[in-house]
């Protein structure tokens, strides 16, 4: 698994860091809702099941640092879950996520691994007259030697699955606040 400390995992995968390349996706959108609501939410991933509907079971196995930025939701929390797989109907391939950085209420990046390793920024950036955009950055960490093709569709899958994500996230978000209002 990847450690999150800047050593190299034992099974030769990276540490958590941001890559030295552009994107394999970025996905934004505009919230009429604060940023610290927005930044909250998505730093806490046991919330991921109501943004993306893909996912399922998700635990929080180690808590972040209780005084650090986030506390447990924070830089070192790490998250299991289940990515449910189109060639496996009814069955999920098992991920791990880990909180790398939280800088409140802007930044939360986080690891992930689960047969392709993966890194993501979500940034959130406050608008003039209220509200705030957020941006969903990730980058797949794939081998070297797969295919154009293969590659390619990957990236299409990505920009997709975080398109999801983020509109859901402001659907949610949106819907919670229009609630709390009426």
């Amino acid at each position: 698994m990847p450690a999150t400390d800047g050593t190299p995992a034992t099974d030769g995968t990276p540490a958590s860091a941001r890559p030295h390349r552009e994107p394999t996706a970025i996905a934004r959108a505009v919230f009429a809702v604060e940023p610290q609501v927005v930044w909250q939410y998505r730093l806490d991933f046991t919330n991921l099941p109501e943004y993306n509907p893909d996912v399922s079971d998700v635990s929080r196995v180690k808590d972040g640092e209780p005084e650090g930025v986030g506390g447990r939701c924070g830089p070192g929390a790490r998250y299991t879950f289940l990515l449910a797989d189109p060639r496996s109907p009814g069955k999920g391939a098992p991920i791990e996520l880990w909180a790398v950085d939280a800088v409140e209420p802007t930044l939360v990046t986080a690891g992930m691994n689960g047969g392709t390793e993966a890194y993501e920024e979500f940034t959130v950036a406050p608008r003039p007259g209220g509200g705030c955009e957020a941006t969903l950055s990730l980058w797949l960490m794939l081998p070297d030697d797969v295919p154009e093709d293969m590659a390619a569709a990957a990236a299409a899958s990505s920009l997709s699955q975080i398109e999801k994500e983020v509109r859901l996230m402001k659907e949610n978000l949106e819907a919670r606040t229009d609630a709390s209002t009426a």
